[in-house]
Protein backbone atom coordinates (compact mmCIF):
# COMPACT_ATOMS: atom_id res chain seq x y z
CA UNK A 1 0.00 0.00 0.00
CA UNK A 2 0.88 3.42 -1.24
CA UNK A 3 1.37 6.52 2.02
CA UNK A 4 2.03 9.10 -0.50
CA UNK A 5 -1.30 10.81 -0.06
CA UNK A 6 -1.81 9.01 3.24
CA UNK A 7 -2.95 11.76 6.34
CA UNK A 8 0.44 12.10 8.29
CA UNK A 9 -1.40 11.00 11.23
CA UNK A 10 -2.46 7.83 9.67
CA UNK A 11 0.82 6.97 7.91
CA UNK A 12 2.68 7.42 11.55
CA UNK A 13 0.27 5.03 13.31
CA UNK A 14 -0.09 2.42 10.84
CA UNK A 15 3.85 2.40 10.04
CA UNK A 16 3.96 1.69 14.21
CA UNK A 17 1.20 -0.73 14.47
CA UNK A 18 1.09 -2.89 11.61
CA UNK A 19 2.96 -4.78 9.42
CA UNK A 20 3.47 -4.60 5.27
CA UNK A 21 1.42 -7.93 4.98
CA UNK A 22 -1.12 -6.60 6.80
CA UNK A 23 -1.41 -3.19 4.60
CA UNK A 24 -1.54 -5.40 1.40
CA UNK A 25 -4.58 -7.04 2.11
CA UNK A 26 -7.52 -5.22 -0.09
CA UNK A 27 -10.20 -5.05 2.41
CA UNK A 28 -8.14 -3.65 4.95
CA UNK A 29 -6.94 -1.09 2.36
CA UNK A 30 -10.34 -0.07 1.59
CA UNK A 31 -10.81 0.24 5.99
CA UNK A 32 -7.46 2.57 5.95
CA UNK A 33 -8.85 4.91 2.81
CA UNK A 34 -11.93 5.59 4.50
CA UNK A 35 -10.36 6.43 7.87
CA UNK A 36 -7.21 8.49 5.69
CA UNK A 37 -10.49 10.42 4.29
CA UNK A 38 -11.84 11.11 7.60
CA UNK A 39 -8.47 12.52 8.70
CA UNK A 40 -8.38 14.91 5.54
CA UNK A 41 -12.31 16.07 5.76
CA UNK A 42 -11.09 16.61 9.79
CA UNK A 43 -8.55 18.61 9.00
CA UNK A 44 -10.53 20.83 6.27
CA UNK A 45 -13.27 21.37 8.97
CA UNK A 46 -10.84 22.22 11.88
CA UNK A 47 -9.32 24.72 9.10
CA UNK A 48 -12.22 26.39 7.92
CA UNK A 49 -13.24 26.61 11.52
CA UNK A 50 -10.54 28.64 12.73
CA UNK A 51 -10.62 30.63 9.57
CA UNK A 52 -14.48 31.46 10.60
CA UNK A 53 -13.34 32.21 13.89
CA UNK A 54 -10.57 34.25 13.05
CA UNK A 55 -13.08 36.44 10.46
CA UNK A 56 -15.58 36.59 13.46
CA UNK A 57 -12.59 38.02 15.93
CA UNK A 58 -11.91 41.23 13.04
CA UNK A 59 -15.32 41.69 12.15
CA UNK A 60 -16.04 41.91 15.94
CA UNK A 61 -12.80 44.51 16.42
CA UNK A 62 -13.92 46.46 13.52
CA UNK A 63 -17.62 46.85 14.36
CA UNK A 64 -16.58 47.38 18.10
CA UNK A 65 -13.90 50.26 16.78
CA UNK A 66 -16.33 51.63 14.72
CA UNK A 67 -19.20 51.82 17.60
CA UNK A 68 -16.53 53.65 19.72
CA UNK A 69 -15.75 55.97 17.05
CA UNK A 70 -19.81 56.65 16.87
CA UNK A 71 -19.86 56.78 20.76
CA UNK A 72 -16.64 59.53 20.61
CA UNK A 73 -18.72 61.58 18.22
CA UNK A 74 -22.37 61.39 19.90
CA UNK A 75 -20.26 62.86 23.05
CA UNK A 76 -18.81 65.73 20.81
CA UNK A 77 -22.00 66.33 19.44
CA UNK A 78 -23.62 66.72 22.35
CA UNK A 79 -20.71 68.89 23.55
CA UNK A 80 -20.41 70.88 20.41
CA UNK A 81 -24.10 71.56 20.84
CA UNK A 82 -23.90 72.49 24.62
CA UNK A 83 -21.20 75.19 23.62
CA UNK A 84 -22.85 76.16 21.13
CA UNK A 85 -26.19 76.78 22.92
CA UNK A 86 -24.09 78.51 26.01
CA UNK A 87 -22.95 81.03 22.92
CA UNK A 88 -26.40 82.08 22.08
CA UNK A 89 -28.98 83.85 23.97
CA UNK A 90 -30.72 81.28 25.84
CA UNK A 91 -34.57 82.05 24.53
CA UNK A 92 -36.20 81.78 27.69
CA UNK A 93 -34.62 82.52 31.20
CA UNK A 94 -34.06 79.04 33.11
CA UNK A 95 -34.52 76.78 30.28
CA UNK A 96 -31.00 75.33 29.97
CA UNK A 97 -31.37 74.40 33.51
CA UNK A 98 -33.87 71.95 32.69
CA UNK A 99 -32.61 70.60 29.39
CA UNK A 100 -31.41 66.80 30.06
CA UNK A 101 -27.64 66.75 28.21
CA UNK A 102 -28.10 62.71 27.78
CA UNK A 103 -30.79 63.45 25.75
CA UNK A 104 -29.48 64.68 22.29
CA UNK A 105 -32.86 64.98 20.71
CA UNK A 106 -33.79 67.85 23.25
CA UNK A 107 -30.72 69.54 22.90
CA UNK A 108 -30.95 70.16 19.36
CA UNK A 109 -34.60 71.68 19.71
CA UNK A 110 -33.11 73.92 22.47
CA UNK A 111 -30.46 74.97 19.69
CA UNK A 112 -32.79 75.44 16.74
CA UNK A 113 -34.92 77.69 19.31
CA UNK A 114 -31.40 79.37 20.22
CA UNK A 115 -30.92 79.81 16.56
CA UNK A 116 -34.68 81.49 16.07
CA UNK A 117 -34.22 83.55 18.11
CA UNK A 118 -30.63 84.57 17.38
CA UNK A 119 -32.18 84.96 13.50
CA UNK A 120 -35.14 87.68 14.67
CA UNK A 121 -31.91 89.55 16.76
CA UNK A 122 -30.14 89.74 13.55
CA UNK A 123 -33.30 90.98 11.38
CA UNK A 124 -33.79 93.57 14.15
CA UNK A 125 -29.91 94.24 14.04
CA UNK A 126 -30.28 94.90 10.20
CA UNK A 127 -33.39 96.67 10.44
CA UNK A 128 -32.07 99.18 12.89
CA UNK A 129 -28.64 99.79 10.95
CA UNK A 130 -31.17 100.65 8.16
CA UNK A 131 -33.22 103.05 9.88
CA UNK A 132 -29.51 104.44 11.22
CA UNK A 133 -28.25 105.01 8.07
CA UNK A 134 -31.47 106.43 6.86
CA UNK A 135 -31.31 109.03 9.70
CA UNK A 136 -27.64 109.98 8.56
CA UNK A 137 -29.06 110.16 5.03
CA UNK A 138 -31.79 112.25 5.91
CA UNK A 139 -29.33 114.24 7.96
CA UNK A 140 -27.03 114.93 5.29
CA UNK A 141 -29.78 115.60 3.34
CA UNK A 142 -31.14 118.24 5.84
CA UNK A 143 -27.66 119.89 6.57
CA UNK A 144 -27.62 120.25 2.57
CA UNK A 145 -31.05 122.12 2.50
CA UNK A 146 -30.55 124.06 5.33
CA UNK A 147 -27.23 125.65 4.20
CA UNK A 148 -28.67 126.44 0.73
CA UNK A 149 -31.77 128.01 2.29
CA UNK A 150 -29.59 130.08 4.62
CA UNK A 151 -26.89 130.64 1.86
CA UNK A 152 -29.30 132.15 -0.40
CA UNK A 153 -30.52 134.67 1.57
CA UNK A 154 -27.38 135.44 3.31
CA UNK A 155 -25.52 136.16 0.09
CA UNK A 156 -27.56 138.89 -0.49
CA UNK A 157 -26.64 140.64 2.68
CA UNK A 158 -23.15 139.86 2.07
CA UNK A 159 -23.17 141.19 -1.11
CA UNK A 160 -25.19 144.35 -0.82
CA UNK A 161 -23.24 145.03 2.52
CA UNK A 162 -20.01 144.68 0.40
CA UNK A 163 -21.22 147.22 -2.23
CA UNK A 164 -22.63 149.62 0.00
CA UNK A 165 -19.32 149.57 1.67
CA UNK A 166 -17.78 150.62 -1.58
CA UNK A 167 -19.93 153.68 -1.63
CA UNK A 168 -20.06 156.95 -0.20
CA UNK A 169 -21.60 156.70 3.55
CA UNK A 170 -21.75 158.27 6.67
CA UNK A 171 -19.78 157.40 9.59
CA UNK A 172 -22.83 156.05 11.47
CA UNK A 173 -23.88 153.85 8.15
CA UNK A 174 -20.68 152.80 8.20
CA UNK A 175 -20.37 151.29 11.56
CA UNK A 176 -23.78 150.11 10.95
CA UNK A 177 -22.62 148.20 7.76
CA UNK A 178 -19.17 147.22 9.71
CA UNK A 179 -21.44 145.43 12.15
CA UNK A 180 -23.85 144.11 9.39
CA UNK A 181 -20.85 142.69 7.97
CA UNK A 182 -19.16 141.37 11.00
CA UNK A 183 -22.52 139.63 12.09
CA UNK A 184 -23.03 138.04 8.57
CA UNK A 185 -19.33 136.81 8.80
CA UNK A 186 -20.09 135.00 11.99
CA UNK A 187 -23.38 132.98 10.77
CA UNK A 188 -21.54 132.05 7.59
CA UNK A 189 -18.13 130.41 9.35
CA UNK A 190 -20.93 129.10 11.47
CA UNK A 191 -22.75 127.35 8.57
CA UNK A 192 -19.32 126.27 7.72
CA UNK A 193 -18.35 124.87 10.73
CA UNK A 194 -21.89 122.72 10.61
CA UNK A 195 -21.28 121.60 7.40
CA UNK A 196 -17.21 120.69 8.00
CA UNK A 197 -18.59 118.43 11.05
CA UNK A 198 -20.73 116.75 9.26
CA UNK A 199 -18.68 115.69 6.20
CA UNK A 200 -15.65 114.82 8.86
CA UNK A 201 -18.29 112.45 10.81
CA UNK A 202 -19.30 110.86 7.33
CA UNK A 203 -15.63 110.29 6.57
CA UNK A 204 -16.38 112.11 3.16
CA UNK A 205 -12.99 114.62 3.73
CA UNK A 206 -9.82 113.12 1.87
CA UNK A 207 -6.96 114.95 2.56
CA UNK A 208 -5.03 116.65 -0.40
CA UNK A 209 -1.40 115.88 -1.66
CA UNK A 210 0.01 119.04 -3.19
CA UNK A 211 2.66 121.37 -2.86
CA UNK A 212 2.52 124.57 -1.09
CA UNK A 213 4.64 127.21 0.77
CA UNK A 214 3.85 126.65 4.49
CA UNK A 215 5.70 130.60 5.56
CA UNK A 216 3.41 131.89 2.99
CA UNK A 217 0.27 129.69 4.74
CA UNK A 218 1.35 130.80 8.42
CA UNK A 219 1.77 134.77 7.68
CA UNK A 220 -1.24 134.57 5.73
CA UNK A 221 -3.48 133.53 9.05
CA UNK A 222 -1.73 135.63 10.71
CA UNK A 223 -2.48 138.49 8.58
CA UNK A 224 -6.12 137.27 8.89
CA UNK A 225 -6.21 137.67 12.24
CA UNK A 226 -4.36 141.02 12.87
CA UNK A 227 -7.27 143.15 12.82
CA UNK A 228 -9.38 141.51 15.27
CA UNK A 229 -6.20 140.74 17.83
CA UNK A 230 -5.40 144.55 17.69
CA UNK A 231 -9.66 145.04 18.21
CA UNK A 232 -8.88 143.62 21.40
CA UNK A 233 -5.55 144.98 22.49
CA UNK A 234 -3.39 141.77 21.62
CA UNK A 235 -0.48 141.35 19.83
CA UNK A 236 0.08 137.96 17.12
CA UNK A 237 4.28 136.87 17.08
CA UNK A 238 4.99 134.81 14.69
CA UNK A 239 8.14 132.58 15.36
CA UNK A 240 8.83 130.79 11.84
CA UNK A 241 11.96 128.15 11.76
CA UNK A 242 14.34 128.92 8.66
CA UNK A 243 15.00 125.51 8.42
CA UNK A 244 11.50 124.86 7.33
CA UNK A 245 11.88 123.65 3.47
CA UNK A 246 10.36 126.29 0.96
CA UNK A 247 8.35 123.59 0.02
CA UNK A 248 6.15 120.99 1.35
CA UNK A 249 3.39 118.58 0.44
CA UNK A 250 0.16 118.13 2.08
CA UNK A 251 -3.02 120.30 2.65
CA UNK A 252 -2.69 123.46 2.80
CA UNK A 253 -6.60 123.96 3.19
CA UNK A 254 -6.74 122.11 5.74
CA UNK A 255 -3.89 122.69 7.57
CA UNK A 256 -4.36 126.58 7.30
CA UNK A 257 -7.77 125.97 8.79
CA UNK A 258 -6.55 124.40 11.64
CA UNK A 259 -4.36 126.83 12.77
CA UNK A 260 -7.02 129.57 11.55
CA UNK A 261 -9.17 127.66 14.08
CA UNK A 262 -6.96 128.00 16.95
CA UNK A 263 -5.36 131.37 16.10
CA UNK A 264 -8.53 132.98 16.09
CA UNK A 265 -9.80 130.93 19.27
CA UNK A 266 -6.71 132.27 21.39
CA UNK A 267 -7.24 136.03 19.78
CA UNK A 268 -11.08 135.11 21.17
CA UNK A 269 -10.37 134.65 24.88
CA UNK A 270 -7.73 136.85 25.49
CA UNK A 271 -7.88 140.37 26.04
CA UNK A 272 -4.71 142.92 26.26
CA UNK A 273 -2.59 140.20 26.17
CA UNK A 274 -0.27 138.19 23.27
CA UNK A 275 -0.88 135.50 20.86
CA UNK A 276 2.32 133.37 19.50
CA UNK A 277 2.05 130.73 16.90
CA UNK A 278 5.45 128.76 16.34
CA UNK A 279 6.78 126.50 13.33
CA UNK A 280 9.47 124.96 13.48
CA UNK A 281 11.48 121.37 12.40
CA UNK A 282 11.81 118.45 14.93
CA UNK A 283 13.02 116.51 12.54
CA UNK A 284 14.09 115.91 8.78
CA UNK A 285 15.72 114.14 5.84
CA UNK A 286 15.30 114.16 2.79
CA UNK A 287 12.06 113.51 1.47
CA UNK A 288 10.08 114.29 4.73
CA UNK A 289 9.96 116.52 7.33
CA UNK A 290 8.33 116.61 10.92
CA UNK A 291 7.44 120.07 11.70
CA UNK A 292 6.05 121.54 14.97
CA UNK A 293 3.12 123.76 15.49
CA UNK A 294 2.15 125.53 18.27
CA UNK A 295 -0.26 128.02 19.40
CA UNK A 296 0.29 130.22 22.44
CA UNK A 297 -1.94 132.67 24.31
CA UNK A 298 -2.21 134.31 27.50
CA UNK A 299 -5.70 134.29 27.70
CA UNK A 300 -8.44 133.03 30.27
CA UNK A 301 -7.18 129.69 30.26
CA UNK A 302 -8.85 126.08 30.87
CA UNK A 303 -8.93 124.01 34.42
CA UNK A 304 -7.72 120.95 34.25
CA UNK A 305 -11.08 118.99 34.64
CA UNK A 306 -13.16 121.24 31.41
CA UNK A 307 -10.07 120.51 28.93
CA UNK A 308 -11.35 117.43 28.00
CA UNK A 309 -14.72 118.75 27.30
CA UNK A 310 -14.08 121.55 24.63
CA UNK A 311 -12.76 118.32 22.40
CA UNK A 312 -16.53 117.22 22.67
CA UNK A 313 -18.78 118.56 19.85
CA UNK A 314 -21.23 121.08 20.43
CA UNK A 315 -19.59 121.96 23.65
CA UNK A 316 -17.44 124.75 25.29
CA UNK A 317 -15.51 125.06 28.55
CA UNK A 318 -18.87 126.56 30.51
CA UNK A 319 -22.15 128.30 29.73
CA UNK A 320 -20.43 131.70 30.56
CA UNK A 321 -17.93 131.14 27.93
CA UNK A 322 -20.62 130.43 25.16
CA UNK A 323 -22.61 133.44 26.24
CA UNK A 324 -19.62 135.86 26.38
CA UNK A 325 -17.42 135.11 23.84
CA UNK A 326 -19.95 132.81 21.59
CA UNK A 327 -19.49 130.28 19.00
CA UNK A 328 -20.67 126.63 18.43
CA UNK A 329 -18.18 124.92 19.84
CA UNK A 330 -17.13 122.97 16.77
CA UNK A 331 -13.85 124.78 16.13
CA UNK A 332 -12.03 122.90 18.62
CA UNK A 333 -14.06 119.05 17.84
CA UNK A 334 -13.27 119.56 13.57
CA UNK A 335 -9.62 121.11 14.23
CA UNK A 336 -8.90 117.90 16.20
CA UNK A 337 -10.47 115.75 13.61
CA UNK A 338 -8.55 117.05 11.33
CA UNK A 339 -5.10 116.77 12.78
CA UNK A 340 -5.73 112.96 13.52
CA UNK A 341 -6.96 112.57 9.62
CA UNK A 342 -2.83 113.63 9.31
CA UNK A 343 -1.81 110.82 12.04
CA UNK A 344 -1.31 112.70 15.11
CA UNK A 345 -3.02 114.87 17.54
CA UNK A 346 -3.31 117.90 18.98
CA UNK A 347 -1.95 118.01 22.57
CA UNK A 348 -3.34 120.89 25.04
CA UNK A 349 -1.00 122.79 28.22
CA UNK A 350 -3.32 125.16 30.25
CA UNK A 351 -4.17 126.62 33.52
CA UNK A 352 -6.81 128.91 34.24
CA UNK A 353 -6.28 132.62 33.92
CA UNK A 354 -2.67 132.05 32.52
CA UNK A 355 -3.81 131.22 29.27
CA UNK A 356 -3.44 127.62 26.52
CA UNK A 357 -0.93 126.37 24.62
CA UNK A 358 -2.37 124.01 21.62
CA UNK A 359 0.18 121.95 19.76
CA UNK A 360 0.41 118.99 17.20
CA UNK A 361 3.11 117.75 14.73
CA UNK A 362 2.69 116.81 11.00
CA UNK A 363 4.97 114.74 8.66
CA UNK A 364 5.05 116.21 5.79
CA UNK A 365 6.79 115.12 2.35
CA UNK A 366 9.40 117.79 0.86
CA UNK A 367 8.36 119.37 -2.74
CA UNK A 368 9.62 121.16 -5.81
CA UNK A 369 10.05 124.94 -5.41
CA UNK A 370 6.83 126.93 -5.96
CA UNK A 371 7.37 130.16 -4.75
CA UNK A 372 6.62 131.23 -8.56
CA UNK A 373 3.70 129.19 -8.89
CA UNK A 374 2.42 130.96 -5.74
CA UNK A 375 3.11 134.26 -6.52
CA UNK A 376 1.07 133.82 -9.81
CA UNK A 377 -2.13 131.85 -7.66
CA UNK A 378 -1.71 135.46 -5.05
CA UNK A 379 -1.80 137.85 -8.05
CA UNK A 380 -4.61 135.78 -9.76
CA UNK A 381 -6.38 136.50 -6.62
CA UNK A 382 -5.94 139.24 -5.24
CA UNK A 383 -5.58 140.84 -8.77
CA UNK A 384 -8.90 142.80 -9.32
CA UNK A 385 -7.56 145.47 -11.78
CA UNK A 386 -7.91 143.05 -14.85
CA UNK A 387 -10.66 144.66 -17.05
CA UNK A 388 -13.56 142.28 -17.31
CA UNK A 389 -15.16 144.99 -19.86
CA UNK A 390 -17.29 143.34 -23.18
CA UNK A 391 -17.16 139.88 -20.93
CA UNK A 392 -20.40 138.43 -22.01
CA UNK A 393 -22.08 136.11 -19.74
CA UNK A 394 -25.52 133.86 -18.96
CA UNK A 395 -26.44 134.66 -15.55
CA UNK A 396 -28.86 131.44 -14.42
CA UNK A 397 -30.56 131.85 -10.71
CA UNK A 398 -34.38 131.34 -10.12
CA UNK A 399 -33.58 133.62 -6.77
CA UNK A 400 -34.40 137.46 -7.85
CA UNK A 401 -32.46 138.45 -4.79
CA UNK A 402 -29.35 136.62 -6.05
CA UNK A 403 -29.52 138.08 -9.84
CA UNK A 404 -29.83 141.45 -8.20
CA UNK A 405 -26.79 141.48 -6.36
CA UNK A 406 -24.98 139.74 -8.68
CA UNK A 407 -25.92 141.88 -11.18
CA UNK A 408 -24.75 144.94 -9.08
CA UNK A 409 -21.06 143.61 -9.60
CA UNK A 410 -21.41 142.06 -12.89
CA UNK A 411 -22.26 145.87 -13.90
CA UNK A 412 -19.77 147.73 -11.69
CA UNK A 413 -17.04 145.11 -13.25
CA UNK A 414 -19.06 146.75 -16.79
CA UNK A 415 -20.02 142.29 -17.92
CA UNK A 416 -22.38 142.66 -20.07
CA UNK A 417 -25.01 139.46 -19.36
CA UNK A 418 -28.32 138.31 -19.47
CA UNK A 419 -30.01 136.13 -17.28
CA UNK A 420 -32.35 132.87 -16.66
CA UNK A 421 -34.62 131.66 -14.09
CA UNK A 422 -34.14 127.92 -14.48
CA UNK A 423 -32.42 125.88 -16.73
CA UNK A 424 -35.33 125.61 -19.74
CA UNK A 425 -34.98 129.46 -20.20
CA UNK A 426 -30.90 129.18 -19.49
CA UNK A 427 -30.53 126.23 -22.76
CA UNK A 428 -33.10 128.36 -24.54
CA UNK A 429 -30.71 132.01 -24.88
CA UNK A 430 -27.34 129.58 -24.85
CA UNK A 431 -28.70 128.26 -28.10
CA UNK A 432 -29.76 131.94 -29.56
CA UNK A 433 -26.57 134.09 -28.15
CA UNK A 434 -23.02 134.03 -28.23
CA UNK A 435 -21.55 134.24 -24.87
CA UNK A 436 -17.61 133.64 -23.16
CA UNK A 437 -18.94 131.51 -19.86
CA UNK A 438 -22.17 130.44 -17.95
CA UNK A 439 -22.64 131.02 -14.53
CA UNK A 440 -25.39 128.25 -13.18
CA UNK A 441 -27.29 127.95 -10.32
CA UNK A 442 -27.77 124.27 -9.07
CA UNK A 443 -31.25 124.27 -7.65
CA UNK A 444 -33.94 125.68 -9.68
CA UNK A 445 -37.36 124.41 -10.57
CA UNK A 446 -38.17 123.23 -14.13
CA UNK A 447 -35.10 121.89 -14.89
CA UNK A 448 -31.96 122.38 -12.16
CA UNK A 449 -28.98 123.28 -13.42
CA UNK A 450 -27.54 119.66 -13.82
CA UNK A 451 -29.97 118.51 -16.30
CA UNK A 452 -28.93 121.85 -18.39
CA UNK A 453 -25.31 121.70 -18.56
CA UNK A 454 -25.74 118.04 -18.97
CA UNK A 455 -28.30 119.27 -22.52
CA UNK A 456 -25.73 122.26 -22.96
CA UNK A 457 -22.46 119.61 -23.09
CA UNK A 458 -24.56 117.22 -25.41
CA UNK A 459 -24.58 119.46 -28.24
CA UNK A 460 -20.48 119.41 -28.09
CA UNK A 461 -20.92 122.55 -26.87
CA UNK A 462 -17.45 123.58 -24.62
CA UNK A 463 -18.15 126.62 -23.66
CA UNK A 464 -16.71 127.34 -19.70
CA UNK A 465 -19.75 127.05 -16.87
CA UNK A 466 -19.01 127.99 -13.32
CA UNK A 467 -21.41 126.76 -10.58
CA UNK A 468 -22.53 129.94 -8.28
CA UNK A 469 -24.47 128.01 -6.08
CA UNK A 470 -25.79 128.03 -1.88
CA UNK A 471 -25.70 124.15 -2.29
CA UNK A 472 -21.79 123.87 -0.82
CA UNK A 473 -21.71 120.32 0.00
CA UNK A 474 -18.77 117.49 -1.14
CA UNK A 475 -22.08 115.44 -3.38
CA UNK A 476 -23.38 118.57 -4.97
CA UNK A 477 -20.27 119.41 -5.75
CA UNK A 478 -19.03 115.76 -7.30
CA UNK A 479 -21.81 115.88 -9.09
CA UNK A 480 -21.49 119.32 -10.80
CA UNK A 481 -18.37 118.33 -11.88
CA UNK A 482 -19.42 115.32 -13.14
CA UNK A 483 -21.91 116.57 -15.32
CA UNK A 484 -19.10 118.53 -16.92
CA UNK A 485 -18.88 122.09 -15.16
CA UNK A 486 -15.55 123.30 -14.97
CA UNK A 487 -15.69 125.02 -11.63
CA UNK A 488 -17.56 126.06 -8.57
CA UNK A 489 -18.25 128.80 -6.25
CA UNK A 490 -20.21 129.26 -3.37
CA UNK A 491 -22.76 131.74 -2.31
CA UNK A 492 -22.34 134.05 -0.34
CA UNK A 493 -19.35 134.49 -2.72
CA UNK A 494 -16.71 136.33 -2.35
CA UNK A 495 -16.50 139.26 -4.82
CA UNK A 496 -12.69 138.60 -5.51
CA UNK A 497 -12.72 135.26 -6.09
CA UNK A 498 -15.76 135.04 -8.51
CA UNK A 499 -14.01 138.21 -10.50
CA UNK A 500 -11.08 136.43 -10.73
CA UNK A 501 -13.10 133.43 -12.30
CA UNK A 502 -14.69 135.17 -14.66
CA UNK A 503 -10.89 136.62 -15.75
CA UNK A 504 -9.78 133.08 -16.04
CA UNK A 505 -12.16 131.57 -18.03
CA UNK A 506 -13.15 134.47 -20.30
CA UNK A 507 -9.33 134.12 -21.02
CA UNK A 508 -8.86 138.03 -19.47
CA UNK A 509 -5.75 136.22 -17.59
Amino acid sequence: MELENTHRLLAKQLKKYLSEDCLQNEAFQSFVKAVNDSYHSFDRDKELSEHSASLNEIEFYEINQKLKSEITQRRQSVEKLIEAIYLLETPESGELAEVDYNDLSSLVDLLQRQIQVRKQIESELIHAKEVAENATQAKSEFLSMMSHEIRTPLNAIVGLTYLMQQEEQTPSVMENLKTLQFSAENLHLLINDILDFSKIEAGKVDLEEIPFDLKLLVSNVKKANQVKAEEKGNKIKLMFDDDIPTTLVGDPLRIGQVLTNLVSNAVKFTMNGSVTIEVSVMKKNAEKASVYFSVKDTGIGISPEKQKLIFERFTQANSETTRKFGGTGLGLVISKKLVQLHGSDIELESEEGKGAQFSFTLDLRIGNTVKQQMAIALSETDNNDVSLEGVKLLLVDDYFVNIKVASKFLEKWKVEFDTADNGLVAIDKFKNNEYDLILMDLLMPEMDGYTAVEKIRETGAEIPIIALTASATLNNQDRAFNVGMNDYVTKPFNPKELHQKIAKYSGRI
